[in-house]
This record gives C-alpha cells, sequence and structure tokens, in this order.
C-alpha cells in the first residue's frame, strides 16, 4: 500500500515540495510507467536502490522493478489465493520488504524475496508501515491499529481500537505520528505512536474510498488514492473514477491533485521528494503511473484568439497544478495563464488577440449600388470597438471592432439624410412657420407681428434647429398672442404699459390659473403660466369582458362607478385621465340556460343564474341523484353531474319486521366458541397421538429396537438440544392398562440436534472466516461456472459477462437458531414420508460435507452484495421480501441456483472494505419432493396440491440457460457460507 518514503539524509538534500490546486480541464497529464499488470495493490519505493514493490494480486506476486519500470523481478510468489501478497513497505534500515496477507498475517522477506518470515498473526492485516523499529497495520474486520517492536522481546499490542473499517496506515517519522484511513465511515486519522492524542483531520469534503496514503515529510503535505463508483457494474475499469488527493497534514486545505479520464481504482500510492514525482497503482486498470511535479521554464506556442496565428508565450518555470499568468508579445494585447501538468505547461486560459492597424471600409447605402463612400477608423487593440462619423453626404456612425487582426464592421448606420417638411416651430413664445427645409439647409427669416427679431431654422436630417442666436421677443406696444404650454395653448395680449404686468386667463380648451405677463425695457416677459390644454373625456363607451360600459362627459381626473348591463354582474370603475378611460373591476356573464343534456336525460335549468351562483337538480324520474350546477362567467358546469337508473323489482313488498340486534350478536358468539373449542380438542388429540408415536419409538430405541424407517429425527454428535421429553408407564407398556395403586414413571429421551462437526460454537451466531475452504469452494465455482447471456445479466450486470470468478475469502455462518429451525424443517420432511424422497441431483451434488440424500440435501448458491449476505445470514430469509430484487418467475419464493454463473447475474459489489468484491452465499437446502417445470407461472398451488416441497425450474431445457431452485418455505434454506470473490473477465 502507499507509503510516503523520503530518502534518507545521506542519500539527497532537503527539498520542499510545492503543489497547489489542481482542479483544471486537462489532457492526458501523466506518464504509465508498467501497464498488463494483474490487479496492482500496495507499492512502496526503495529510493536508496532506484525500484519499487507492488503487490500483484492477480498473480499472486510481490514484484519490484525500477522506478521507470525497468528490470522486472519477482520477489515472492505464491500459489495460493489466501496467500497472496496484498499491502507492501520497505525498511531501510534493516533492508527488508514487509507484505500482508489475506489469510497469513504479516511477513516480510530480504529484499530480494529470500528469509521469509511470519513477522505477526494478523488475520485481517491490512496496510502497513515502518516507524522507529516499529511496524503498524490496521485490522480491517475488527477496527483496530496494531502494533510490534521488531526487537527481540516485541510482542504486537493493538493500540487504537473502536474503528469502523480501517485500512491502511502511513506514518510521519518528522512529527512521531501514525495516519490510518476508515472507509467504514469515510474518515481519515492520525494518532501518536502509541496510540493516544487521536485526532480527525479536517477534510472539507468527503472521502469516498481511500486505500492509499503517504506521508510527504519535507513537503508536510498527505497524499490519499481515493476512488468511488460510476454506476452499475460492468466488469470494467470504467466502472470506477479515481483521484490523487493531496491536503496538509491537518486535512486542511484538501485539493484533487489528478482526477484525469481513464483514472479507474488507485489503491497504492508513494512519493519521491527528491524527484518531485507521485506513484501509485490503478487495480483496475492493471498499471502503475506516475506525475511529475515541476514545469520549467521556456517557449510554449499558442493559437491566438481566433486561432488566426500561432504566437510564441515566454514564461517561466512552475510546480504541478499552479497556474502562472504570462503577457502576450509585441503586436499582440491580453494575457494567457499556463497550467504546468505533469512536467509541460498547457494553455489553461486567456488569449492573446493580434492588434489591427488604422485604415478604411467602404459602404453603400441600401439601395444605393452606384454610390460608395469610404470610412475610416483608427489603430485597435484586438477586442476594441471603436465608432466613426459617417461621410457628409451621409449621417449617422459606423461602429468598428478588431477581432484577432481583422476589422468589422459591426454597426452600419450610415444613410441619406431626411429632409424637414413645411410646418410650424416654436421659438421662444412665438410661433413660425417654415417651408420644407432639405438636409443641411438654412431658412431665414423676421420675427411674425407683435415680435422683434430674426430667426435661422437649419434642417438636420429632418429635425428643425435654430442656428446663429436666433430670437424672438413680444413687444409691449402692441397687442398680440403668445404661447404656452410648449405651443399648445395661444394666449391673447393687449398692449402693456412700461413696468407694467398683466394677468391673462386661460382661453377656451384650456385649463389653469392664467398667464402672467410684464413689460420690462419694452419687451413682455412670461412670469408664469398655469394654462395646459385640456384633457376631459367625452361621453361614449368602453369594452370589458365584452360588456358594453356607457358614460357621461368626464373631466380630466374625475371618476366614477358603472353598473354592468343587463346579462352580466358586478361594477367597473372608470377614471378619465388625460382623455383616456381607465376601468378597474370586471363584467361576468349569467348563464341564461333552461336545459341540458346530461346522459341523454334533458335536464330542465331556472335560466337566470347569475355569475359563481350554485344550483342542485335532482335526477328525472326513475333516476337516482343530485346534479350540482354552477355558473361560470356565463358557462355551466357541472364537475359530477351522474344520474344512475334505480333498479325495479317484480317481488312484492313485504312488511317490515324489526328485530333485535342483540340476541344475533350472542348467536353468533356462542357459535364461534363452540368452533374454536373443538378446533382445541382436535388439535389436543392429535398432539397426543403423535406424542405417544414419539413415545414408543424413544423407548424402542433405548432398548436397542430400532425400526427401519424410524420417526424420530437424525442425531449429530454435537450439542444444540431439541428436548423432547415423553412419559410412559411401565405397566401401560406391558399390559395396556394402569392399575390403580401402582406408581406411574416419566422416561425422559433427550435428543441432540445433529450440528456439522467442523463448527466450532453451541449458541449464539457467529461468523468465522474459513480460509481452509477457499481452495474447495473455488473448484465448486469454476466446475458450475458457464459463461451465458441471459435477460438477467442484461438487467443486473450490464450485459458484460465474466469467464469465471476468484475468491477472495470464505465465511462460515454459525447461527444456532436459523440451523435448529431448519433441522426441524428437515425432520418434518422425513416424518411425513413412508421412504425416501425420489432422488433429484444438481450439479453441487456430493461436492462439499456429507448431507441428507433422504430429503434431497444439497448445497445451492444466492447471489447477492457483501453487506445483505451478512443481514441474511443473522437473520432468516425473508419470505416478504420475495421478488424485491429481481422479479418472480415462478412465484414469490427464495430463488437459488446449482450454478454459480447464475448467481452472479445477481450479485453485487459491497462497498468500504468489500469494494470492487461481489458476494453469494452457499446454502443447505432440503430440497424434498421436487416438481420440475420449464414454462414460467406462480407454481404454488400446483406445487401444494402435488405434494411437492420445492421447484425446478428448468430454464436448461426450455432456452439453453440455467436452473432454478425455488423453495417457498424460509426454514427450507440455511445460508451456511459466505463467498467474497472477483469477477474474471480475460
Amino acid at each position: 500500500k502507499g507509503r510516503g518514503h523520503t530518502r534518507c539524509p545521506q542519500c539527497a538534500p532537503p527539498m520542499r515540495l510545492i503543489l497547489l490546486l489542481y482542479a483544471l480541464t486537462h489532457v492526458q497529464a501523466v506518464l504509465d510507467i508498467l501497464t498488463g499488470l494483474k490487479m496492482p495493490r500496495g507499492l512502496a519505493l526503495d529510493l536508496q536502490e532506484g525500484r519499487m514493490y507492488w503487490a500483484e494480486d492477480g498473480t499472486m506476486k510481490l514484484r519490484s522493478a525500477t522506478l521507470d519500470g525497468q528490470d522486472l523481478r519477482d520477489v515472492i510468489v505464491k500459489t495460493e489465493v489466501q496467500e497472496a501478497p496484498r499491502d507492501v513497505a520497505v525498511d531501510f534500515t534493516r533492508r527488508k520488504v514487509y507484505w500482508t496477507a489475506l489469510c497469513c498475517g504479516l511477513r516480510r522477506a530480504n529484499l530480494d524475496g529470500s528469509d521469509e518470515e511470519i513477522v505477526a498473526s494478523a488475520e485481517f492485516a491490512s496496510g502497513v508501515a515502518i516507524l522507529n523499529g516499529s511496524v503498524f497495520w490496521a485490522d480491517w474486520m475488527h477496527g483496530q491499529i496494531f502494533r510490534r517492536d521488531m526487537g527481540n522481546s516485541g510482542t504486537e499490542e493493538p493500540i487504537v481500537t473502536g474503528l469502523a473499517s480501517p485500512v491502511d496506515v502511513a506514518v510521519d517519522p518528522q512529527n512521531q505520528q501514525i495516519y490510518w484511513s476508515d472507509v467504514g465511515i469515510a474518515r481519515t486519522q492520525r494518532a501518536s505512536p502509541d496510540g493516544s492524542d487521536i485526532q480527525v483531520l479536517n477534510m472539507s469534503w468527503a472521502i469516498m474510498n481511500t486505500y492509499g496514503m503517504a506521508v510527504d515529510v519535507q513537503g508536510r503535505k498527505l497524499y490519499m488514492a481515493d476512488f468511488e463508483k460510476t454506476g452499475e457494474l460492468t466488469g470494467s475499469s470504467s466502472d470506477y473514477e479515481g483521484r490523487i488527493i493531496r491536503t496538509n497534514l491537518d486535512g486542511s486545505q484538501a485539493e484533487v491533485l489528478m482526477n484525469e479520464p481513464g483514472m479507474s481504482m488507485p489503491y497504492g500510492i508513494a512519493v519521491d521528494s527528491a524527484a518531485e514525482q507521485v506513484y501509485w497503482t490503478d487495480q483496475k486498470a492493471g498499471r502503475i503511473q506516475r506525475l511529475s511535479l515541476r514545469c520549467a521554464s521556456g517557449v510554449l506556442e499558442v493559437p491566438s484568439r481566433m486561432n488566426s496565428t500561432m504566437v510564441q508565450v515566454e514564461h517561466g518555470e512552475a510546480a504541478h497544478g499552479s497556474s502562472i499568468e504570462v503577457r502576450c508579445p509585441t503586436g499582440y494585447n491580453g494575457t494567457v495563464t499556463l497550467a504546468c501538468r505533469d512536467s509541460s505547461f498547457d494553455l489553461n486560459r486567456g488569449k492573446c488577440g493580434k492588434r489591427c492597424p488604422a485604415g478604411a471600409q467602404d459602404f453603400k447605402p441600401p439601395g444605393e449600388d452606384d454610390l460608395s463612400y469610404v470610412v475610416g477608423y483608427p489603430e485597435m487593440d484586438d477586442r476594441e470597438d471603436v465608432v466613426s462619423e459617417c461621410p457628409s453626404p451621409l449621417v449617422g456612425t459606423m461602429r468598428f471592432y478588431c477581432q484577432d487582426g481583422v476589422v468589422l464592421a459591426r454597426e452600419r448606420q450610415c444613410r441619406q439624410a431626411r429632409p424637414c417638411p413645411e410646418g410650424d416651430f416654436l421659438l421662444d413664445h412665438a410661433k413660425v412657420h417654415h417651408s420644407e427645409i432639405n438636409h443641411g439647409f438654412m431658412e431665414a427669416s423676421t420675427c411674425p407681428d407683435g415680435f422683434e427679431g430674426q430667426y435661422f431654422l437649419q434642417c438636420q436630417d429632418g429635425e428643425v434647429i435654430t442656428m446663429y442666436n436666433s430670437s424672438c421677443t413680444a413687444t409691449c406696444d402692441s397687442a398680440g398672442s403668445l404661447w404656452v404650454d410648449d405651443g399648445a395653448v395661444e394666449v391673447s395680449h393687449g398692449k402693456i404699459i412700461e413696468g407694467g404686468k398683466l394677468k391673462v386667463v386661460c382661453p377656451a380648451g384650456s385649463a389653469g390659473e392664467g398667464v402672467y405677463l410684464s413689460c420690462e425695457d419694452g419687451y413682455i416677459n412670461v412670469t408664469e403660466s398655469t394654462c395646459q390644454r385640456s384633457s376631459f373625456c367625452p361621453g361614449g363607451s368602453v369594452l370589458v369582458s365584452s360588456a358594453e360600459i356607457l358614460h357621461d362627459n368626464l373631466d380630466d381626473q374625475e371618476q366614477v362607478i358603472v353598473q354592468c348591463p343587463g346579462g352580466f354582474s358586478g361594477s367597473i370603475g372608470l377614471t378619465c385621465q388625460k382623455g383616456m378611460i381607465l376601468t378597474e373591476g370586471s363584467c361576468h356573464k349569467g348563464c341564461d340556460q333552461t336545459f341540458t343534456n346530461i346522459s341523454g336525460l334533458q335536464i330542465e335549468l331556472p335560466g337566470d343564474l347569475e355569475h359563481e351562483m350554485q344550483w342542485k337538480v335532482e335526477c328525472p324520474e326513475g333516476h337516482s341523484g343530485e346534479l350540482p350546477f354552477k355558473c361560470l362567467d356565463g358557462n355551466l358546469t357541472c364537475p359530477d353531474c351522474k344520474c344512475l337508473p334505480r333498479l325495479s323489482t317484480m317481488a312484492p313488498v313485504m312488511p317490515r319486521v324489526e328485530i333485535s340486534e342483540l340476541p344475533v350478536a350472542a348467536l353468533a358468539a356462542a357459535v364461534t366458541a363452540v368452533i374454536l373449542l373443538l378446533c382445541f380438542a382436535a388439535g389436543l388429540l392429535w398432539h397426543r397421538a403423535v406424542r405417544r408415536k414419539a413415545m414408543a419409538a424413544a423407548v424402542a430405541a433405548a432398548m436397542g429396537d430400532i425400526p427401519t424407517h424410524s420417526v424420530l429425527p437424525k442425531s449429530g454428535t454435537r450439542s444444540g438440544r431439541s428436548g423432547h421429553s415423553v412419559s410412559h408407564s411401565t405397566s401401560a407398556a406391558s399390559s395396556g392398562s394402569k392399575p390403580k395403586d401402582e406408581a406411574s414413571f416419566e422416561l425422559v429421551v433427550d435428543l441432540p440436534m445433529a450440528l456439522p462437526l467442523y463448527w466450532a460454537t453451541n449458541h449464539g451466531i457467529h461468523i468465522f472466516p474459513d480460509p481452509n475452504r477457499i481452495g474447495e469452494v473455488q473448484n465448486l465455482m469454476t466446475e458450475t461456472w458457464m459463461s451465458h447471456y441471459t435477460r438477467d445479466r442484461l438487467l443486473h450486470c450490464g450485459g458484460r459477462v465474466p469467464v469465471g470468478c476468484r475468491v477472495a475469502n470464505v465465511l462460515r455462518v454459525e447461527n444456532h437458531k436459523a440451523y435448529a429451525r431448519y433441522s426441524s424443517y428437515k425432520d418434518a420432511l422425513r416424518m411425513k414420508r413412508s421412504q425416501p424422497c425420489k432422488r433429484f441431483t444438481v450439479r453441487t451434488s456430493g461436492k462439499i460435507n456429507l448431507l441428507d440424500e433422504s430429503v434431497n440435501e444439497a448445497y445451492l448458491f444466492h447471489g447477492t452484495n457483501p453487506e445483505s449476505a451478512q443481514s441474511i445470514c443473522r437473520d432468516f430469509f425473508r419470505m416478504d421480501r420475495a421478488g424485491t430484487s429481481s422479479g418472480t418467475m415462478f412465484g414469490p419464493g427464495i430463488y437459488l441456483a446449482e450454478n454459480a454463473s447464475k448467481s452472479d447475474e445477481y450479485a453485487k459489489e459491497g462497498s468500504g472494505v468489500y469494494v470492487g468484491l461481489c458476494a453469494v452465499l452457499l446454502c443447505r437446502c432440503s430440497m424434498g419432493e421436487v416438481l420440475t417445470v420449464s414454462q414460467a407461472g406462480d407454481m404454488q398451488e400446483r406445487l401444494r396440491d402435488g405434494g411437492y416441497n420445492s421447484l425446478c425450474g428448468d430454464r436448461l431445457a426450455a432456452v439453453g440457460t440455467y436452473r432454478e431452485m425455488v423453495f417457498f418455505n424460509e426454514e427450507a434454506v440455511y445460508p451456511e457460507f459466505i463467498v467474497i470473490y472477483t469477477r474474471s473477465f480475460e
């Protein structure tokens, strides 16, 4: 597993590693050192010799190579799955390599594989690290961290307990701390070498499955190999998505160092600080990869912003995962950000845009193909835009935009100018008249009567403007008119004496307090004007919701409320505002229907329903029901309208007789009590008969007279008693009668329940690893594996068919309560039959253990996941859960298979320590009499009526796939082994 080793002080000078956040979109950024490996796991570096060591689960080897992937050597080679190396560490001082194995604890050997020895009997060891002459490892099953001093008197001891599923350890020799990852609760922790001062790392986001850890002592960083599932399993490396994570040693500033496409399941990880490189194994992809952590200075060629040219950009050096900003060279503007990825720079963001020199473009006005004008523009930066005036005689502007050295005309608003039509123009308080003026031309004239001055009017693209301080001033010595309210109101006045003041009332058609005039220096000044043109609303009508609303003349801002016309309900508020009528409210139309048709029946209505009025009508004669009508704005609705015909009968009407309910209830209760009493008596008689039969058989067994087909259950030699007790009288046995003065005695026969001879417990629930079974179960699964493509394989496994499997572990289940139920069911099968069941063989028959052929007992497979497998084994198979996962082709029951490959179709990968591992249950099953069918359907009733105990769904005969065994009794199946395995696709 990943060890964060650094060079010894005499081997290399100190060098601090600088890593920054790497969360950028990127291309292939790592180097494949070795490919084509078979499930590589743990990884460690020997920097003194320049070699790396890794465990290869698929070949059951511990292998070695140089840091560049050359000179491959097999250091340790095993032939048994349970002995395959898993996690690796290198002891620089003693020149030893350590590794863990599935069944055989912690081992070590020389770096060439010689002098192999057992270091600790750790059965569930996972992860290994060396610190101060002590070896540390995690126990993933019991949630503990162990330590052993490698001195002569060193003993192994747990230093941390109570964890969920710790899977890896790493050490920090500088701060004297140990680190571990707990995938059971997705947490990373650390503590002192004696297990004290436990701290939870300050991760700001969840770790998915961290199986590899490495400490960079010089850079004060922690590296983790982490991965998660991407969806349903297909057996390929794309089932997972991996990432390399870097944090501070306290877990802060967690960041993704690498998560490139194709990274599947990174497992072991190690750091070479001096070379500034990180190594890791990818278990699913079968490779070892390396990431360089620094990029050198130089020149990078990048495309210009619109890819029109290539730009040579000079840059400095940077650490992997970091970015540097560089200015674009001469002739270009902007900056680019370059990202360092595995010793080389890539363009991350930004562009170098080429500048645009000054120039001009031709322009042709719309509709004038024979005319062409030249519009100039200045020099521009990339992405800069400028506005240029259109050349005479055109008016408007053109907007130019520089795009990577190319000038584009964005807005062409040049056009021929518009003339100014004949009309009036307000100049001060004088209204002057002008003729039509062409664009750019000017008209000069003297002011009208009553005013002094002159004016110059010029036409600018259809708009008249004044030129040269034009003005017209009213004189005091003559009567005339002034224009106020922006020329809307004409006010007449007489002569005004010098210094005099005059108030003129507002003329007709306007409103206000008047206009105040004064005479100063012979000219009239308008000191105040309140006259404004009136905005009253003449009488008329407005349309509101299809209703015509009539109104009289309304003054400006006057408000009235008008009732809606006939046939409508409601009222409308009207407001006069600047000559316009504004409405508020609505008119709703009533419903005037007198008849309607419901289900072919003519229903009479009142015909004058107002909006939102409800009306209930009885159904016509011969029908029952009530019709709730409602009027909604002229629409008659009836959401629940239904008339049902009344049922008629020709039977005469009988007089009703009142009967008290109390005697009837009492009679029913009495009858029920009698029935229950009879059932109880029958059951008691049956129980006594069975007890006498068992007693007779027990006495016969005690005397050595055992019949050929004994009614007694088969007894075993292990503990776990069934507690059968019977009483019997000696006189009754001999004469059939019992004298009154003769005391009876009780004969108690204790019949022990037969437990498997290899069980290790007498009570409770226990799940033990059984490594001695791995080879036996591997052979059984291999012999029963058939690579068939089925519909269930497509639905549950994505369609990819594995060619076999590889058993990683076998767990034995000793659940005494569940086995007692199973044994009782098996005994009942024997007692119900006078002779053994008709022999029915399966692919697993005679392969494992000695089973009871009289009831067709056999081992069968059931696919699930590792977590659910343990849940089933601690409880029972549940019939109420039947079909919730994979359907019920032959009815709701417990489905098992004689082929491991069939059950594998329903097996799923686990989580935590079981990531990448599937599970099947190997179950003892009492098949009894077996009904064989080939067509789908619920077979429970046929099974029961025919006296059968289980069903064989023979899809092998029907479509050439598999046979499935279906059980409709929970007690008929006992899950005895949990098989943990991986699928093989090649």
